[in-house]
């Protein structure tokens, strides 16, 4: 933490400020570490309550403390930037520590949306279908928004760069930034929307199971051990249901109970 705090002080030109200053600046950088915890705080939470929203035998005392965090995590960066929105001027670090408040409160506003469908889920008597593709749009929507806030990011970082302050360690930082957290993640984001496209064409091709095979097949899918009351049929004459059978194209083209191929080009 402590070389942290010193990477951030040489970046931010500390040193060599006069004590009033000094401490002006060194308020800033606090705001952005404090900030920066947050942000791995929910990290961390985020896979915790889709846990317990999937678990049904979580305690409510466990739900409740994880609740509870996501409420500071809001809160926390909502006071934050009520007080410097009211008190500072509009300056780039204003606008930087703004929008890593609001990707803030937009992560945890996802991850609890998404334990709430998991909690719905979980309670549910039969299958929900539609689950994966709420929880996915939820997290392409969260993708794409953090991917916006990384331009704006690099683009804020690009002017200190050119008309504020200048040094190579900002430099490396504008670098590591663009690569990782931009160039990375976009490439990222574009795999799985292919993957999912191309899932999703396979899947189309092969028939819907009809009311009266269901009937006489009566039995449950062999992925998840649910009631077939939709299914699709594969070539080798067996019975998934859709959303399992897309999971499981996900990974590979084979039939997960004899291994013949699904899909032909």
């Amino acid at each position: 933490m402590a070389s942290v705090v010193a990477a951030v002080a040489r970046l931010t030109g500390l040193t060599g400020l006069e004590p009033p200053q000094r401490l002006a600046r060194l308020a800033r950088n606090l705001c952005l570490l404090a900030t920066a915890v947050l942000h791995f705080v929910q990290g961390m939470l985020g896979p915790l309550l889709v846990s317990l929203g999937a678990s049904r035998s979580g305690s409510r005392q466990r739900h409740a403390r994880a609740l509870c965090l996501s409420l500071v995590l809001v809160a926390c960066p909502c006071a934050l930037l009520t007080h410097l929105w009211l008190r500072e001027p509009l300056s780039t670090w204003l606008l930087a520590v703004s929008a890593f408040g609001v990707e803030l409160v937009v992560k945890v506003a996802i991850s609890v949306l998404i334990y709430l469908l998991f909690l719905v889920d979980a309670r549910s008597e039969t299958m929900w279908e539609p689950l994966d593709d709420y929880v996915y749009y939820l997290r392409a929507t969260g993708s794409v928004l953090e991917f916006l806030f990384g331009v704006f990011l690099l683009f804020n970082g690009a002017w200190i760069f050119a008309f504020e302050s200048r040094g190579t360690i900002r430099a490396f930082m504008m670098c590591f930034h663009a690569y990782f957290n931009i160039w990375q993640q976009a490439k990222a984001g574009w795999k799985a929307c292919v993957r999912r496209r191309a899932a999703l064409y396979k899947l189309h091709s092969l028939p819907e199971a009809t009311s009266q095979q269901l009937r006489e097949l009566d039995d449950v899918c062999t992925i998840c051990f649910q009631e077939l009351q939709t299914a699709r049929v594969t070539r080798c004459r067996h019975f998934f249901h859709s959303t399992c059978l897309r999971k499981w194209l996900y990974v590979r083209d084979m039939c997960p109970l004899c291994h013949s191929t699904l899909y032909h080009q």
